[in-house]
């Protein structure tokens, strides 16, 4: 008995990263979203059996577990989903009123990176909320470059994905490295190369690309 449960536990891991479909809660408590993270499929699922496809996939050959991921944000109808191979992301909404309001409309269009056929790049690039609701940081945790990601629930001219150094820190990494921490402003963090522990401090701002910048910390 204990062979079989040791056994067990010992799968669940591995059936946790070979997760297709993944359930996300919403603040509406009726709804939920479900993503096939391996396409960017968004389907919302009604409690009384109800369904709607909020974006159909956006990679629709893929078959790699773990691609893409949805991070809530604070406005109760709007997720951004991520592509986490390519740094692709886009403002996901779902309604209770109609399907005129369900959407997934991209941030940025742009691949940031391109994966290859065997690459495992699940993770490589994460977003980070900030004390503005309408503001995310994106990271590519494998080189250090940094993105500030804004979503708007009002203007969809205004989303907006823009860098804040282009330059990658690191020879490409094929593994998760760079890590950031805020500050006590709420603009600025540090960037931070959990191997070898150099540091960077940079900053985003609301105001234009004067504002955004990076700088080592020693």
């Amino acid at each position: 008995m204990k062979t079989l449960l040791l056994s067990i536990l010992l799968l669940i891991p591995s059936l946790m990263v070979g997760q297709i479909y993944k359930m996300y809660s919403t603040k509406n408590y009726h709804n939920q979203l479900r993503l096939n993270t391996a396409t960017g499929e968004v389907q919302q699922i009604q409690d009384d059996g109800q369904s709607w496809i909020i974006c159909s996939g956006v990679e629709p050959l893929a078959e790699e577990a773990g691609r893409f991921c949805l991070y809530e944000t604070q406005n109760m109808w709007t997720f951004i989903m991520l592509d986490t191979y390519t740094g692709k992301n886009w403002q996901v909404q779902f309604s209770v009123e109609s399907e005129d309001y369900m959407f997934a409309y991209p941030i940025n269009r742009w691949s940031l990176a391109y994966p290859t056929e065997d690459s495992k790049w699940t993770n490589r690039f994460q977003m980070f909320a900030t004390k503005n609701m309408w503001n995310f940081i994106m990271l590519d945790s494998y080189d250090g470059r940094l993105w500030q990601v804004q979503y708007s629930a009002e203007d969809l001219e205004s989303l907006v994905c823009v860098p804040i150094n282009l330059s990658k820190l690191v020879e490409l990494e094929n593994r998760s490295i760079f890590s950031i921490q805020p500050l006590t402003s709420m603009y600025q963090y540090y960037l931070i190369n959990d191997i070898t522990g150099d540091m960077w401090k940079f900053q985003w701002s609301t105001k234009g690309d004067d504002y955004r910048w990076i700088e080592r910390f020693r």
